[in-house]
């Protein structure tokens, strides 16, 4: 499958994929208080966005023909040296 995740598609998912199963494990060991049904979508969701935030594919966005994904020859000059003074 094509790379079809990136940019700020990317990393909210990969911000919020694990905060959901973190909240959902707290639920588990009754840190905090949800209702069970909660805490096993917080858990499905948060690993749907994990995964796809970390492999950088959706087949929900194949599905409706979305791509936020670019790669790096696909960038203009000025993106590329902000991506790499980002990486170091």
């Amino acid at each position: 499958m094509e790379k079809n995740v990136g940019g700020l598609d990317e990393g909210i998912r990969i911000t919020l994929g694990p905060l959901l199963l973190v909240l959902s494990v707290a639920s588990m060991r009754g840190s905090i208080r949800l209702r069970p049904s909660l805490t096993a979508v917080a858990a499905a969701v948060g690993a749907v966005l994990t995964v796809t935030g970390l492999t950088k594919t959706c087949p929900a966005n194949s599905a409706m023909g979305r791509d936020t994904y670019q790669s790096s020859s696909e960038l203009s000059e000025e993106a590329r040296e902000v991506r790499e003074r980002a990486l170091q």
